[in-house]
């Protein structure tokens, strides 16, 4: 059943429906929405084209950026596999060889402060086109202002926002970038970020071997001194018993120490190999990573993607005026619809503002609620 709507003369002469309560309302069709964006069309037009021109604008205003770009892969630890397995006979653990090798590891480190602080502090050089060639650490060149420690944070958190690295899972290479307003300045920090990793790296497995080391010349000693008890009850034992091989029971005295002898010798000897690794693992000084692709001068900025920005402009303001011409229209038919929800939030609202005029006015309505209650 449809329910009839009734109309009243527009100024124009034409009818214009009412609402009649209790009458559902109308299901949004394509044509409707067609009709809102067509009677609201130079809005939109407008409001597209504003945020259009707005992210085009940004895009070709913005900075010039400069990217420098490099690649590496750690290579193999060296020595940790050769004393490694005998630290573990004795329930100690020495295998940070595979932990330094991770390529996650080095993109871990780039973001950190003991990584990006010391490159902060080497000497660049750069040519303004203002002020000609500036010569200096990042805070000097980024004109960084505050307290030391304020200093040094927010020129950390500059090469941060500078320096990107991603891993390639299938064959571990770490790709890194370093983007700055300025071609020389990347291509600087490019190579002071993969010197200083290195060093890290070097200093790291440097200060590990050290501990290797002095826990292997302790082994050593003890190792030698279970050796030479061993040899010794060898010996007495022997000269307890010459004709031993006569005596089956002596023969098996004999094999059980000897077995302890040559057990202990072979420990002893490899506690020696394993010394004297960790002794040149100590002083190594070899690089840890591979460079697989150096970091070259940029000699063209980066793109802006001004075509991009300035689609998800056009993208974005087309949306909101979508939107704001729906709500609009919304409230427009509202209006024309003599409905009780309507005519009770036009009253709310005038003594919602009435409220706020005159701020006694609530105090008066509960005062004269209470006396007649």
């Amino acid at each position: 059943m449809t329910i009839p709507r009734q109309t009243e003369p527009t100024p124009q002469g034409g009818p214009r429906e009412i609402y009649v309560p209790g009458e559902m309302p109308k299901e949004i069709s394509a044509v409707s929405f067609v009709n809102v964006l067509l009677r609201h069309r130079t809005m939109i037009l407008i409001v597209t084209l504003l945020f259009g021109f707005y992210a085009g604008y940004k895009s070709i205003s913005s900075a010039k950026r400069y990217t420098a770009h490099a690649s590496f892969m750690p290579k193999g630890a060296r020595g940790s596999g050769q004393f490694g397995g005998i630290a573990a006979q004795f329930g100690i653990n020495l295998s940070g060889g595979d932990a330094m090798n991770s390529p996650q590891l080095y993109t871990d480190l780039m973001e950190t402060r003991t990584i990006l602080w010391p490159v902060a502090q080497k000497t660049y050089r750069v040519v303004r086109r203002d002020s000609g060639a500036v010569e200096g650490d990042i805070v000097k060149i980024y004109n960084i202002r505050g307290a030391p420690n304020v200093r040094e944070v927010r020129a950390v958190n500059a090469l941060r926002g500078a320096v990107h690295s991603t891993v390639i899972a299938k064959t571990g290479v770490i790709e890194m970038s370093v983007s700055t307003g300025f071609p020389e300045l990347s291509l600087q920090l490019a190579t002071n970020v993969l010197d200083q990793l290195n060093e890290y790296n070097v200093s790291n497995r440097q200060q590990s071997a050290s501990a290797e080391r002095e826990f292997v010349d302790k082994q050593v000693l003890e190792k030698g001194m279970q050796l030479r008890q061993a040899e010794s009850e060898l010996e007495r034992f022997l000269e307890g018993n010459r004709q031993y091989r006569s005596s089956p029971q002596l023969t098996l005295e004999y094999g059980r120490l000897q077995r302890i002898v040559d057990m202990r010798n072979t420990l002893y000897t490899r506690m020696l190999e394993a010394a004297e690794n960790a002794r040149i693992e100590e002083v190594r000084n070899l690089p840890v990573i591979s460079i697989i692709e150096a970091p070259q001068l940029p000699i063209q900025p980066d793109a802006r993607g001004g075509v991009r920005r300035t689609a998800v402009g056009l993208l974005t303001g087309f949306v909101l005026a979508v939107l704001f011409s729906f709500v609009r229209d919304k409230f427009a038919r509202s209006r024309d619809k003599d409905s009780d929800e309507v005519i009770e939030f036009a009253a709310l609202r005038r003594e919602a503002f009435g409220d706020l005029t005159h701020p006694w006015r609530p105090l008066t309505r509960a005062i004269g609620a209470r006396r007649r209650a």
